[in-house]
């Protein structure tokens, strides 16, 4: 690829940036960064021919474009008529500020003008000029990013110049790059917790300001998204529960609308714990008495959050679900923990109704009860009911399900909504115990529905 590189170049190569960074650290390269003279496009266009690659420009303002060859990332940028050291001097940070030139037999001496190797070695993540953040806001997210990352602090230059650099303008598509990636990683509660600090987060989270405008809603959101990031990375309550963890943050299956996949599931489990109130604020109620309810905040709350994914987070419609459902029905297992006379149907509903958001909104809940009053036992108990249930019902219907939709249309319905609503009612009877086989189930759709011929076969 070396070959094929300089050849695309046609002049001076610089192997650049976070690769040398990771090559430092002594981590595998996650792609290949390259500074080229002359027009970085027409560099990676060329290359991309040469490997048999597909070729992405990512910005024709800053000249650069990225070629995906042999199942690995090649970035090209061009410097034009300026010099590599003219280029280093307007990266981010000093870290990613390094450069080798590459030659047909390896590589030059590094060349490192803003003493990036000490603070890598140092694990400081420092900008690389006075302005570093003015040309690029997101640089920002990114230095939160790369300190979650790689295991390094942020300096507070970083942090000053941030206090300066507006990211209201600042493309949602490059806003969700970094932050789904930030919210992935432990720590992250500090991030956003800094972000708010120095005016930034209701710039990348626009609608979420009355809530970080009001103390008391303000800390119990934050309080939630630290518990969860708490449970999520840590030993809890809820690791004790395979394989229903391991399903739910490893088995993401492909999106059945885009073929996407919804990654970054531990992202937006946080996102929905930090934005599950943000409608308190509009539908804050007081009784002459002077109690304060939030009658509908879920159900506002969930259009409000689906109106953030959507226009400024750019999430994919998965994300998008997801984010909505966990706000929409946050509310639900407090009601369930509560009730006094929790049944098993209620429970199965529940599990129906969320799907594979289940386990998820039962962390949530979770996370804002110990947030909310310190005290979580109640849902602790429930938590382990409904799961047991959930296992012993599984295990009985993965055996034989007495009734299925092709008895249904040999019963002369046609397939439509109804079969759903009839196949639960037959489902909930046999775990119930009141179906116990074939012919019952056959015999109860005779008896309670009457329209249909009864010939389904045995």
């Amino acid at each position: 690829m070396r070959a094929r590189v300089l050849e695309a170049a046609g002049g001076p190569v610089f192997l650049v940036g976070g690769t040398l960074r990771d090559v430092l650290l002594e981590r595998e390269p996650a792609d290949f960064d390259f500074a080229v003279t002359g027009s970085g496009i027409a560099c990676a266009r060329d290359f991309s021919h040469r490997a048999l690659g597909k070729l992405v420009i990512l910005s024709e303002k800053d000249d650069e474009a990225r070629v995906i060859a042999s199942k690995r990332v090649f970035d090209f940028n061009g410097f034009g008529e300026g010099t590599i050291a003219g280029d280093l001097a307007r990266r981010d940070f000093t870290i990613n500020a390094m450069a080798c030139e590459v030659r047909p037999d390896g590589v030059g001496d590094l060349l490192d003008p803003h003493s990036g190797r000490q603070d890598l070695a140092s694990g400081i993540i420092r900008p690389v000029s006075d302005s570093s953040l003015a040309s690029d806001p997101l640089r920002l997210l990114r230095a939160f990013r790369l300190a979650l990352e790689l295991g390094m602090t942020v300096d507070e230059a970083v942090l000053e110049q941030g206090s300066r650099a507006s990211l209201a303008r600042t493309a949602g598509e490059r806003v969700n790059a970094e932050l789904l990636r930030t919210m992935e990683r432990p720590g992250a509660h500090d991030c956003l917790q800094r972000l708010h600090d120095i005016g930034r987060l209701a710039e990348i989270l626009p609608g979420f300001e009355p809530i970080l405008e009001d103390d008391r809603l303000r800390g119990h959101s934050f309080r939630t998204l630290f518990k969860l990031e708490e449970m999520i990375h840590g030993e809890s309550f809820f690791s004790r529960f395979e394989p229903e963890w391991e399903r739910y943050f490893e088995g993401w299956r492909a999106d059945e609308e885009d073929g996407t996949g919804l990654p970054f599931r531990r992202a937006m489990l946080k996102l929905g714990g930090l934005l599950h109130d943000i409608a308190k604020p509009q539908t804050r109620f007081q009784t002459t008495s002077g109690e304060t309810h939030f009658y509908g905040h879920d159900s506002l709350g969930a259009r409000m959050v689906e109106r953030l994914g959507r226009k400024r987070l750019k999430l994919s419609r998965p994300q998008l679900r997801m984010l909505g459902t966990l706000v929409q029905e946050h509310m639900r297992l407090h009601l369930l923990a509560t009730s006094p006379d929790l049944t098993d149907r209620a429970v199965r509903r529940f599990f129906r109704d969320l799907g594979e958001d289940a386990f998820g909104m039962m962390m949530l809940c979770y996370a804002d009860g110990w947030a909310t009053a310190g005290k979580t036992y109640h849902l602790e108990d429930t938590i382990t009911r409904m799961i047991e249930q959930k296992r012993e019902e599984d295990a009985k219907l993965a055996v034989e399900r007495f009734i299925t939709g092709h008895d249904l249309i040999a019963a002369g319905l046609k397939p439509g909504p109804a079969f759903k609503v009839i196949l639960q009612e037959l489902e909930d009877l046999q775990v119930e115990g009141k179906i116990n086989s074939r012919e019952e189930g056959l015999e109860y759709l005779k008896a309670n529905m009457p329209g249909l011929n009864g010939e389904a076969q045995s």
